[in-house]
């Protein structure tokens, strides 16, 4: 029964330390950082508005291409390869990172002798050789070859500014 009394105790204590306001003090603190982070980024840079030197001309409008002269427009197609290339390469990051603790728990499994063993490999193989799959139908589809033949490589060449009329081989 003494334990009992003690637990009350305990819990009657811990209730006299917790007040109602102390939840609403700590949000209360919660806002003020929310509102003093939102509040003073604007308010430092109207203060330094006041120091900073303005020399406004059309020049510093014009996007800076490490002192060369920008020569067309900034919109320009990118190819598709190259997001194909980071989404095979996402795919097998996540494979690696999410194989990892799988393995550990295999670790685990074997050290203790565990008959989940065989399911966790087997499990295990199964993911990795979907993904397999998944990279020789990439590799026959020739999806990740950077360029594909030789006709695109004269192409892509004839549609570089550095082309005057010459030929490629």
């Amino acid at each position: 029964m003494q334990i009992h009394n003690d637990a009350r105790d305990c819990f009657t204590e811990c209730r006299l330390m917790i007040k109602p306001q102390g939840m609403l003090q700590e949000f209360g603190n919660a806002f003020a950082f929310i509102a003093l982070a939102a509040a003073l980024p604007p308010l430092i840079l109207w203060v330094s508005s006041f120091f900073r030197p303005s020399f406004p001309y059309s020049g510093k409008l014009e996007s800076y291409e490490c002192g060369e002269q920008a020569i067309g427009s900034a919109y320009v197609m990118f190819n598709n390869r190259f997001y194909l290339v980071a989404i095979v390469f996402l795919v097998f990051d996540v494979e690696v990172a999410l194989l990892f603790p799988v393995l550990q728990l295999f670790r685990s499994s074997i050290e203790s002798a565990s008959p989940m063993a065989i399911q966790i490999f087997s499990l295990s193989f199964l993911f990795i050789g979907i993904l397999f799959l998944g990279l020789i139908y990439e590799l026959k589809k020739k999806d990740i070859d950077w360029i594909k033949d030789s006709a695109d490589r004269t192409d892509a060449f004839k549609q570089t500014e550095h082309y005057k009329g010459r030929t490629y081989q």
